[in-house]
């Protein structure tokens, strides 16, 4: 008989849907634009889907860490689809998003240290571990707040709405990628593209 899947481990199977399209939409903002950060960003999250089905110790802390990650990552894609240019995020915002990236690496640290099978080696750097963890916690927190961030555990529920939001973000992306390729130059792709925003949002 197969070994039923414990609640924690659902939860990281579902976190794991989530980030996946977020992924998708890095990839394709990086690739067409190249804005600062959203590079290394992309490649933690690469590396943290990898990893969140390997974790064997903590597994509620890694959890809880990975359901604050997908919503900043929407809000970050769409504050650079909203930006008058791709380029034009404030130095605050660009700041912030540095920071995060930070916070991911160091998220990426913890969950690495939860799949030693070990757990003499695990106990003597416990207290290290857990230090960690709330370093973790207070760049999570702090990016939720500054990027004005809605947490709504349920999304980590809600993969097909995850979907949704995602694809309609895809549309965006793909639609300035096309606005500013046809136009003859990036500010009036630009413009063109928040007319059209403005005219969807009416």
């Amino acid at each position: 008989m197969p070994r039923q899947s414990t609640v924690t481990e659902i939860r990281l199977n579902n976190i794991k849907g989530c980030l996946t399209p977020a992924l998708t939409l890095l990839k394709e903002l990086n690739d067409a634009f190249g804005p600062p950060f959203i590079q290394p960003i992309a490649n933690t999250i690469e590396s943290l889907i990898d990893m969140v089905q390997n974790v064997k110790w903590n597994k509620d802390e890694c959890a809880q860490l990975m359901e604050n990650i997908h919503p900043v990552l929407y809000v970050i894609i769409n504050l650079h689809l909203k930006a008058e240019t791709v380029e034009s995020l404030s130095p605050e915002m660009l700041d912030n998003t540095g920071k995060f990236s930070k916070t991911l690496h160091k998220i990426y640290t913890f969950l690495e240290g939860q799949q030693d099978g070990n757990r003499i080696k695990y106990l003597f750097r416990n207290n290290e571990v857990q230090k960690l963890f709330r370093d973790c916690h207070a760049g999570l927190d702090q990016a939720v707040e500054v990027f004005e961030v809605t947490t709504r555990p349920l999304w980590v529920n809600d993969i097909d709405g995850m979907k949704k939001t995602a694809q309609l973000m895809h549309e965006e992306v793909f639609e300035l990628i096309q606005t500013l390729s046809d136009s003859s130059t990036s500010s009036n792709g630009s413009s063109v593209y928040q007319d059209g925003n403005e005219s969807k949002n009416r």
